[in-house]
C-alpha cells in the first residue's frame, strides 16, 4: 500500500529530521509521530525522545524536557495505559480511535526504552503486564504465545485459590486449540517477534531469573549458530506448536524467531545490564567525558582472518587501570585458528608511568607525558577458547620493569 506515488526524495540531517519529528508531534496533539501512515504507535516514539535527550547532551540545550511534558500530558489524557495493565498499541489519527493491545509484544518492547525516562511508570506496570505471557510451572520459564497467554490470564483471574497454574495452562492450551480450529489463518499475516521485545524489557528491569530462563529455552530450543565468531538464532517462522508433554508446565512450545530477534535482540538481552538505557540517558557522553576517558585501539574482529572476541573493556578511574579481556574463537563448525595475534593499543591514558600486564605478568612499561601521545601498545597471542586479559596500569617508581602495582585483581 506504500507503492506507485512515484520517487520521493527527502532530505535530512540530524537537527532538520529532529525539527521535523517535533513539528508533527505538535500537530498531532503531542501524541507523537506516525512512524506508519496514520498511526502513532506508543513504542516507535520512545527512540526520538532518547535521540532529543542525546542531541541535547551535544548541544547543551533541554529540548527533551519541554516535550515530555506535553507528550505525558497528551497521553494522559488519551490513556497510555489499558484496562489490562498493557500499554496500548497505536492511536489511529483520522479515526481519533485507540487499538488496544491484544499481546506483550509492543508492551515489552516500549517498556524496555520508556524506562529510559519514565522509570516509574514502567516499573510500577510491570507486575501487571507479564504474568501469563511468561510463566513459571515446575521450575520451568516460559514464553507462551498469545493466543495462549491470553486465555491462561483470563483463567488465573477467575481462578479458585485450589487451582494450580499447571491447569490453568492446559486449560488454556485446550481453548487454543479450539480457537485455531475455528479460525485456522490470522487475520493479519504478521508475527510480532515478541522473544526478542520480551528478553530486551527482561535485561533492562534487571528481571534475572526470567530473563536467565528465557536465554536458557533459546540457546536449548531455538538452533544457536556460531558463524565467524558471532551467535545467532536463525530465522523460523512457525510461531509456536502444541506438544504432547502436558507435564511441568508443557504442552507448548515458542518457536518464532525473527531476523531481529535471532541477530540482535536476544545479544542485546545478554548484554545489556539493569537499566542500562536509564543509565546512558542519565548520564549520556558528552565530548568532555569522552576527551577524558581512555580507550582500546587497534583491534579488528570482522572477517575470517581474524579470531578473538571482545568479552569486556572498562575504564577504572580510581584505579587508573585500562582493562581489556578477549577469548579466542572457539566454535562448532567453523576452522578456528589454533592461535592469533592481537595489538591493543590504549589511548589516551594521560602523563606518567604506566605498565601493561597480560595475564596478571608485567609485559613492558612506559612512561607517557601528554594524552596526545601516539599510544601504549603490547603484542599478545591468544589460542583458541583462551581468555586473555590485558590491563594497562598507571604505576609509581622506575621504569625498564621495575614498577611498583599489581594488576592480578583484574586478571
Amino acid at each position: 500500500m506504500f507503492f506507485g506515488l512515484g520517487d520521493e526524495t527527502f532530505s535530512y540531517d540530524n537537527r532538520s529530521l529532529q525539527a521535523a519529528i517535533t513539528r508533527e508531534m505538535e500537530r498531532n496533539g503531542w501524541v507523537g509521530v506516525c512512524c506508519e501512515p496514520n498511526v502513532i504507535f506508543v513504542v516507535c516514539n520512545q527512540f526520538p525522545i532518547i535521540a532529543m535527550k542525546y542531541n541535547d547532551s551535544r548541544d547543551g540545550t533541554n529540548k527533551v524536557e519541554e516535550v515530555l511534558t506535553k507528550y505525558k500530558i497528551a497521553w494522559d489524557k488519551k490513556g497510555m495505559v489499558s484496562s489490562n495493565g498493557l500499554f496500548v498499541d497505536f492511536w489511529m489519527v483520522k479515526q481519533n480511535h485507540i487499538v488496544p493491545p491484544t499481546d506483550v509484544g509492543w508492551t515489552a518492547w516500549a517498556g524496555a526504552f520508556m524506562n529510559s525516562w519514565n522509570p516509574q511508570l514502567v516499573e510500577s506496570l510491570y507486575p501487571k503486564q507479564f504474568p501469563g505471557f511468561i510463566t513459571t510451572i515446575a521450575g520451568h520459564i516460559r514464553l507462551q504465545p498469545p493466543i495462549v497467554a491470553n486465555h491462561y490470564r483470563t483463567l488465573s483471574a477467575a481462578a479458585s485459590p485450589t487451582k494450580s497454574d499447571q491447569e490453568n495452562l492446559q486449560q488454556a492450551i485446550g481453548l487454543a486449540k479450539a480457537d485455531l480450529a475455528k479460525n485456522p489463518e490470522p487475520p493479519f499475516p504478521y508475527t510480532k517477534p515478541c522473544f526478542g521485545y520480551v528478553v530486551q524489557w527482561l535485561s533492562e528491569l534487571g528481571q534475572t531469573e526470567l530473563l536467565d530462563g528465557l536465554l536458557a529455552y533459546a540457546d536449548e530450543n531455538l538452533n544457536p549458530t556460531w558463524e565467524n565468531g558471532g551467535l545467532f538464532y536463525p530465522r523460523n517462522d512457525t510461531p509456536f506448536i502444541f506438544t504432547d508433554d502436558k507435564h511441568d508446565g508443557e504442552g507448548v512450545k515458542w518457536t518464532h524467531i525473527s531476523p531481529f530477534c535471532g541477530n540482535a535482540a536476544i545479544g542485546y538481552a545478554r548484554l545489556n545490564v539493569r537499566d542500562g538505557q536509564r543509565i546512558m540517558y542519565e548520564k549520556p557522553w558528552t565530548r568532555e567525558s569522552l576527551a577524558r576517558t581512555p580507550w582500546i585501539d587497534n583491534l579488528e574482529f570482522a572477517g575470517r582472518e581474524h579470531g578473538a572476541g571482545v568479552l569486556r573493556g572498562v575504564w577504572d578511574e580510581h584505579a587508573h587501570a585500562l582493562i581489556l579481556t578477549v577469548r579466542g574463537w572457539d566454535f562448532e563448525g567453523r576452522g578456528c585458528p589454533e592461535t592469533v595475534s592481537i595489538e591493543p593499543i590504549a589511548r589516551g591514558l594521560g602523563p606518567g608511568n604506566w605498565a601493561v600486564y597480560v595475564n596478571g605478568k608485567l609485559r613492558t612499561s612506559k612512561e607517557l607525558h601528554d594524552p596526545a601521545d601516539n599510544g601504549f601498545g603490547v603484542t599478545c597471542d591468544v589460542k583458541r577458547g583462551q581468555e586473555v586479559d590485558v590491563v594497562f596500569l598507571r604505576v609509581h617508581g622506575g621504569m625498564n620493569g621495575r614498577v611498583n602495582g599489581d594488576a592480578n585483581g583484574y586478571a
